[in-house]
């Protein structure tokens, strides 16, 4: 690639990284841990044991910052984008920016419940969402964001 087309495709990317280790999504005005809990901990998160990873990325301010957060359903959507490809744990594809580190989970949490008090989760190899109960913990993570103030 020449540095003319390097340049065109950096301005383009909606996903930067930053010094402090985290990275910011300048359409949606965010910023992302580079990892989710599984790349973190090496183990699945049902939904409580998600809020206790959030919980834990505040206390030691991860990036500088103590206010991270599950995404909601949406936010987890538009995380989500088939024109990236790279592995997640299984070497299957999971579309999202290769800023973010490779072999994550599948799953990711959102914050949001239905009456049955589900919680969505969204499939980074298909972008599906779907609600799912809180004990869930098969190939479950969190992966955190928090919004640019």
């Amino acid at each position: 690639m020449t540095e003319q087309t390097d340049t065109a495709m950096s301005e383009k990317s909606r996903f930067h990284d930053n010094p402090s280790g985290i990275i910011t999504d300048t359409k949606y005005n965010s910023h992302w841990l580079p990892k989710d809990s599984w790349g973190d901990l090496g183990q699945w998160r049902n939904f409580e044991e998600a809020l206790a990873y959030v919980r834990l990325m505040k206390q030691v301010y991860a990036g500088g910052f103590s206010d991270w957060r599950l995404p909601t359903k949406e936010e987890a959507a538009n995380f989500y984008d088939e024109a990236f490809t790279q592995n997640d744990w299984e070497d299957e594809t999971v579309h999202i920016d290769p800023l973010f580190v490779t072999k994550c989970a599948n799953f990711m949490w959102t914050k949001d419940t239905n009456d049955n008090q589900e919680i969505a989760r969204i499939n980074l190899r298909n972008g599906e969402v779907e609600f799912v109960a809180r004990s869930t913990r098969e190939h479950q993570s969190a992966r955190l964001v928090r919004n640019i103030k």
